[in-house]
């Protein structure tokens, strides 16, 4: 046998293993808001620019494993960029909470954190959201709001449904203190 043909023979056994394996499939996550809003409106709500700190400017699922450690999963990810997710979550929850007429009041805001923390006691999920309403061109309420929830298992899937519960208990909290600034 020649040298190439040696060569040609030892790539294709290479290339055979690599054909072997399967890589795992990708899984997509989104947010999403089941309940009903804590607090009623007498005006619309409008969400606008929803802004994110860079490191969670990405469709890749952020994990912290320490105060020091942000890594991204590969093979578990956001089904839209998180800004549009959390933006899109908020537009249909505010749907249901504002009334159809009225000076409307106009949310942005800029995600800080957006992230599954990993520790030996379990998996969360930490909500950091910064906020800004505006009614009638006038700013009523800037505010940091943050909230971390347990997830019900060590899994993306229930890492997702816990940050879904926190943008709840932050949209709640946001309802609640724009009627009181807004009257």
């Amino acid at each position: 046998m020649t040298r190439a043909t040696m060569l040609l023979l030892a790539a294709m056994a290479l290339a055979g293993c690599s054909f072997g394996r399967s890589l795992p499939g990708i899984h997509y996550y989104t947010l999403a808001i089941t309940d009903a809003p804590a607090t009623r409106l007498d005006a619309p709500l409008r969400v606008g620019v929803i802004t994110s700190d860079q490191a969670y400017a990405t469709e890749r699922i952020a994990y912290r494993s320490s105060p020091y450690q942000l890594d991204y999963y590969s093979y578990h990810r956001w089904a839209a960029d998180p800004r549009n997710l959390v933006r899109t979550a908020a537009r249909d929850y505010f749907e249901r909470a504002g009334a159809a007429n009225g000076i409307p009041f106009e949310v942005e805001g800029n995600i800080r954190r957006l992230e599954e923390v990993d520790d030996p006691t379990g998996w969360r999920g930490t909500l950091a959201l910064d906020v800004r309403v505006a009614r009638g061109g006038t700013i009523i309420l800037e505010r940091a709001f943050s909230e971390t929830e347990p997830a019900a298992s060590r899994r993306p899937e229930a890492v997702a449904a816990a940050l879904s519960r926190a943008l709840q208990r932050i949209l709640d909290q946001l309802l609640t203190e724009a009627a009181r600034a807004g009257r």
